[in-house]
């Protein structure tokens, strides 16, 4: 019966192994800064969740004889398609339009890279016709340039009539 074979034992001088565990630790420290494991015991950093927000500040009635005549509203904002309705009292779809209207904030979407904004309103006229208005564009602001404040919308009658494209209200918001 053959026995085990031999193993040659490798002598490593004390300079060698100095070299080796500086060149592990090294490659361990690039590994750490490449993934971004550098931390409290080797834990990853979190990301920081950043929770925008829009406010709803006022809204502004242009007068002209064309347009209905209204006293409150109803706003629809959306935002990255995600809808968010002013006012949001449960005991009133309509707010009253004027200084010393209330202002309300509502949550955005967390992680995106830019916001799309767009608003809609309805009116409510003293006959109760309910108008439509719409912002014929779309705002865009990008989540690294916020806050925005001062931003504002020019919402127009909404008709069948080309010339029923005039200014009617204008709404004034902030992205926080």
């Amino acid at each position: 019966m053959a026995g085990p074979p031999d193993i040659a034992s490798v002598k490593v001088s004390r300079s060698g192994a100095i070299w080796a565990a500086t060149i592990t630790a090294i490659g361990g420290f690039a590994t750490a800064v490449a993934t971004g494991g550098i931390g409290l015991l080797g834990r990853s950093k979190p990301v920081p969740v950043v929770q925008h927000w829009l406010r709803i500040e006022s809204v502004e009635l242009h007068g002209d004889a064309a347009l209905p005549s209204i006293d409150r509203v109803r706003l629809v904002a959306q935002v990255n398609g995600v809808s968010y309705a002013y006012p949001t009292s449960v005991s009133s779809v309509w707010a009253p339009v004027g200084p010393g209207m209330p202002s309300e904030r509502y949550p955005l979407p967390i992680g995106a890279a830019t916001y799309r904004v767009k608003f809609f309103a309805f009116g409510l006229t003293a006959d109760a016709r309910i108008p439509r208005y719409e912002y014929r564009g779309v705002s865009e602001y990008s989540a690294r340039r916020l806050p925005v404040s001062g931003a504002t919308q020019a919402l127009h009658y909404t008709t069948s009539e080309p010339s029923g494209l005039s200014t009617a209200m204008v709404v004034h918001y902030s992205i926080q």
